[in-house]
């Protein structure tokens, strides 16, 4: 087997969303109409597993991608602005396979230094690489409202999710 990522659902709608009286994107502390996220869970939690005396991520782990989403209370629910938020969760996902890839070839001689690893790893992507790319998408797309940049976004998050084995998105590696 390989460590692998999927997310539930692939594909958000209004109902996945949670009405709030106000929604404030912590990237910028801009109020926005609505606000996309993600959580990961790495699955199950097993312990490593040891070849040739050396410690590896188990085969079976799955990283599972799920939204954190919340809409205005009367905030006009789109079809513009959910693509908008959709790619914000696609993000997740994308990050997701490619953490997948490198925890299927990492390797340590302890399970503690393997521990660190996942770590580490975890930190760069998830937090470090997703931040940079959430944060650039909203202020070259002014959070979605210059249809421009949407699209290059949208067109180039499309082709990220079509390769499996994508890297990067518009030059910022996932």
């Amino acid at each position: 087997m390989t460590i692998t990522a999927f997310r539930n659902p692939t594909t958000l709608t209004w109902d996945d969303y949670e009405e709030r009286a106000s929604v404030v994107d912590p990237a910028d502390g801009t109020p926005q109409d609505a606000f996309t996220a993600f959580a990961f869970e790495l699955m199950p939690d097993l312990p490593a597993e040891r070849l040739n005396g050396r410690f590896r991520i188990p085969s079976t782990l799955s990283i599972s991608i799920t939204p954190i989403a919340l809409v205005r209370l009367g905030a006009p629910k789109t079809a513009g602005l959910l693509a908008h938020e959709q790619l914000h969760y696609d993000v997740g996902f994308v990050i997701a396979r490619q953490l997948a890839r490198e925890l299927n070839v990492i390797e340590a001689g302890s399970d503690d230094a393997l521990r660190d690893t996942l770590d580490e790893l975890i930190e760069l992507h998830f937090h470090t690489r997703a931040r940079l790319i959430q944060t650039r998408y909203d202020r070259e797309t002014q959070h979605g409202t210059n249809a421009h940049f949407q699209r290059i976004w949208s067109q180039s998050m499309r082709t990220c999710l079509g390769t499996a084995s994508a890297s990067h998105i518009l030059g910022w590696w996932l």
